[in-house]
């Protein structure tokens, strides 16, 4: 369980050195906005370091949404408001409100120490109403804008003076601030020269640590305890004033921007940096009604007392605990075993390797037309292709015309483009499988799509003979999310439901498709209805369309092997990892690109779209006897 942003970098390393840890992350400090947060130079490495956790949690709703929002815009990453998709794995995002030992307090508020103290300030500060406020000496402690607010309500309500007491207690900081300690000392001096006396100073201002006593003792004498932080995760000062304040139930004023004012719903939340309206809720705390003082009091006490530490540690844990028990994590996929796949490569006699193009065998780019083949890539697909035992076929979502530009003069390669709507067979013609069916519907889909391009700054359409697809992959990542939702609904109210489509969620891109396109069915077709004919089968890709593959491939196997096709993905995974140890074929290969926890209906992975090509190299040396199987 790790704590607080000195340890940001720690899950992720954490993770590397044992991926199957469970790690919790809990924030203690408010998070910026993505706004100044995407400013830091340093801003991938942190939010990968935090990543790296199971389930994150912050104090407030706000500062999970800052986060959410940094990972959209800084690593592009798909989030709901309770979980991130990390290339694959799920992080849970929570919300816990952290909370004080209520019962230690009340047990120190109690003591003979505490009451004799007590009884000394009353006689100190006899007839006086007093304000009791606790910061550290820090520019986010808005202890500026305290005493500016004071000192506008001595001057607009002349009644108080003489009559209230400001105690200030500043604890120091980490760092020494000469200007900010300068800045305050000039305002206690100007406040009590310009509204004291000789018998009497308005602000009393204690520059040090306080005795735990002494500070008790306040809190339980105080008529008012004001907060005025410019940003803070959780101020525990606030509670423990509700704690001590059993007896009196004196009002507590918080600022709006604290990490509290969420929770403790019975105080009066101010904007510090509006200096009358604080003064104002001074004036209005200051002559409260006793019944409205018992009412509000009882709402903070409630909660205190209800959502303590104990409390607050508990959710967390049970909240990391559901999590794993939800199986959104420790389902790892295993690394590919290069060696056995190549041994069992060599040592079969019939080949089929189907691969998929963009994030499988070359890496993902803003602009699709950039992803071009590097030239390794191309060397080990032309040293597989030159093997008669091997069928190899590349199955992408690109258009036909890219895959013959890049792909085609492969000699021995099969193309599939367009998730299976053409295919062309090594040495023939490109074949439409979809030639007999309607396509009026693009006419729909297309005005629809520029709809959205018109209102999406960034975003682009892509048409195809049989699909178009909508990439907004450089749009805004917030307002792209947005219009690909509401573009979603448009056409699934439009056309989805009218017409033999689907729409088909990608990265950064929806696409609409006839609706018996996949590329599921393409494999079904290359492997034919005697799945015995193949001593090697190897499948990779990397995104939800691939998965249609893995699936069927799994299905296949299951059902010739006489297994339960409705087995859930780790059993049947295991299954397959268990196949291809066996010295019997066929033996199946398939595996998607990510990370080991990303959820998959593959049975292997490998980290990335290099490795997948590595692999395909050692495959192809292994025809040349550059590898002993």
């Amino acid at each position: 369980w790790v704590h607080d942003y000195h340890l940001l970098l720690l899950p992720e390393i954490v993770h590397q050195l044992k991926p199957t840890a469970t790690v919790g992350l809990f924030l203690h400090a408010p998070f910026p906005s993505s706004e100044l947060f995407r400013s830091l130079p340093n801003r991938k490495e942190i939010l990968k370091g935090m990543l790296g956790s199971t389930s994150i949690g912050f104090q407030t709703y706000s500062y999970a949404r800052h986060f959410l929002s940094s990972c959209t815009r800084v690593l592009g990453l798909e989030s709901t408001p309770t979980g991130i998709d990390n290339n694959g794995s799920i992080v849970s995002i929570g919300v816990f409100p952290i909370g004080i030992d209520a019962k230690s307090v009340q047990a120190r508020r109690a003591l003979p120490s505490v009451q004799a103290k007590m009884k000394t300030m009353r006689e100190m500060f006899a007839n006086k109403r007093i304000i009791v406020c606790r910061d550290r000496l820090d520019e986010v402690a808005g202890i500026k804008q305290k005493l500016e607010a004071f000192e506008k309500l001595l001057d607009t309500c002349p009644e108080w003076q003489n009559n209230v007491v400001l105690i200030q207690v500043t604890q120091p900081g980490q760092t020494r601030q000469p200007k900010l300690e300068a800045k305050i000392s000039e305002l206690v001096t100007s406040i009590n020269s310009n509204y004291g006396s000789l018998e009497f100073m308005p602000v009393m201002y204690h520059s040090s640590f306080l005795d735990t006593d002494e500070y008790m003792a306040l809190l339980n004498i105080a008529d008012l305890c004001l907060i005025t932080v410019i940003r803070d995760g959780m101020n525990t000062s606030s509670l423990e004033f509700v704690v001590c304040q059993e007896d009196k139930h004196s009002p507590l004023i918080l600022s709006e921007f604290t990490g509290t004012a969420g929770s403790v719903s019975g105080a009066i939340q101010i904007n510090p940096w509006d200096y009358l309206g604080v003064a104002q809720a001074i004036d209005t705390a200051l002559r409260m009604s006793p019944e409205e003082k018992k009412v509000r009091y009882t709402e903070m006490h409630n909660h205190v007392m209800s959502h303590d530490a104990q409390h607050w540690a508990i959710t967390v844990i049970q909240d990391l605990r559901a999590t794993v028990l939800a199986g959104q994590t420790n389902s790892e996929t295993p690394h590919l075993d290069l060696r056995l796949m190549t041994k069992r490569f060599a040592g079969a006699k019939r080949r089929l390797i189907m691969l998929d193009y963009d994030g499988t065998l070359t890496p993902i780019t803003n602009i699709p037309a950039q992803a071009l083949p590097p030239p390794d890539m191309l060397k080990a697909l032309n040293q597989l292709c030159a093997d008669p035992q091997n069928f190899v076929c590349v199955i992408s979502g690109r258009d036909r015309q890219f895959l013959e530009l890049h792909l085609g003069n492969i000699k021995g390669l099969a193309l599939s483009g367009e998730h299976g709507s053409f295919i062309r067979y090594p040495g023939g013609e490109w074949i439409n499988l979809l030639e007999d069916m309607d396509m009026g519907w693009k006419e729909e889909v297309m005005s629809i799509f520029e709809f959205y391009t018109e209102r999406t700054a960034g975003s682009t359409i892509e048409a195809k003979e049989t699909s178009i697809t909508w990439h907004y992959r450089n749009a805004d990542p917030e307002y792209g999310e947005f219009q690909a939702k509401e573009c979603m609904n448009h056409l699934e109210n439009a056309v989805v439901s009218k017409r033999p489509v689907e729409t088909l969620v990608g990265k950064k891109c929806l696409e609409v498709r006839p609706i018996s396109v996949n590329k599921g069915e393409i494999v079904k077709r290359l492997v034919g209805a005697n799945l015995d004919q193949w001593d090697f089968v190897l499948c990779a890709g990397d995104d939800k369309t691939d998965e249609d593959m893995f699936r069927v491939l799994r299905e296949m196997r299951l059902s010739m092997a006489g297994s339960d096709v409705g087995s859930n993905d780790s059993e049947a995974n295991a299954c397959a990892r268990d196949d291809a140890t066996k010295d019997a074929p066929p033996h199946y290969f398939t595996i998607t690109v990510g990370p080991a926890d990303k959820k998959s209906a593959a049975a292997w992975h490998l980290v990335s779209s290099e490795k997948v090509v590595e692999a395909l190299a050692w495959l192809a040396a292994s025809n040349n006897d550059r590898i002993v199987a």
